[in-house]
């Protein structure tokens, strides 16, 4: 009986789980705003496409001189219905805060309460958060 009850639990959290990643990547699917907020100019725009069951995001914010920059190009991975990772590659540039950074990262974004946008949760990778608090973000 207890067998019986645990396993009908676990096919009930299963099957949320991937109705709430699909609604998710659903939602992720077509273009965002996005960017740091040290570049003043506005926010950027990116573009997630899901090809082959795979979500991808490539998204641009310049600055008007185009001299400050941020640039993302990877792929996604849903965790739940909040949060998701991306992994791929990061270029970013600020005068006035950290300079350049031109990796390779793995990095979780989520939405919290009513927000109507993801937020890098891993930000003092970025550059300390004694020199410059990046808010990178993405939005609905």
């Amino acid at each position: 009986m207890i067998k019986s009850v645990l396993a009908f639990c676990f096919l009930t959290m299963a099957m949320f789980t991937t109705s709430a990643q699909q609604k998710l990547a659903e939602s992720l699917i077509g273009n965002h705003q996005f960017g740091v907020q040290f570049i003043w100019d506005g926010y950027g725009n990116s573009t997630i496409v899901e090809k082959n069951g795979i979500l991808h995001f490539k998204g641009a914010q310049y600055s008007n001189d185009k001299e400050e920059y941020l640039l993302m190009e990877g792929t996604i991975t849903i965790i739940d219905e909040r949060n998701f990772t991306f992994s791929g590659s990061l270029k970013l540039f600020t005068k006035g805060c950290c300079g350049l950074l031109d990796r390779d990262v793995n990095y979780t974004f989520r939405k919290t309460g009513k927000r109507a946008y993801w937020r890098l949760k891993e930000r003092e990778d970025l550059c300390s958060q004694y020199q410059c608090a990046y808010y990178l973000d993405i939005f609905d």
